[in-house]
C-alpha cells in the first residue's frame, strides 16, 4: 500500500530527524559538503533555519 492510499489520495508528511550515538549532539553534513558538530541543546529556531535554503537565513556558527 502507498502513503497515498493511506490518506485518501493526499499527500503524507513524514518528519525524519538526526540521530547519534553521541551523548551531546550530531554530525550533520551541511549542503556545501562540510560536516559539523551540532549540539543538542540547538535552539529550535536555528535549526529550523539551518535546514532551508527559501528564506535566505544566515546562521552564525556561534548558534550550534
Amino acid at each position: 500500500m502507498s502513503s497515498e492510499d493511506e490518506n485518501n489520495g493526499g499527500p503524507t508528511y513524514a518528519a525524519v530527524t538526526a540521530r547519534s550515538y553521541h551523548p551531546s549532539g550530531v554530525n550533520v553534513l551541511f549542503g556545501d559538503g562540510s560536516v559539523h558538530f551540532v549540539k543538542s541543546t540547538i535552539n529550535w529556531m536555528t535549526w529550523r533555519a539551518l535546514g532551508t535554503i527559501g528564506s535566505g537565513e544566515v546562521v552564525s556558527s556561534d548558534a550550534y
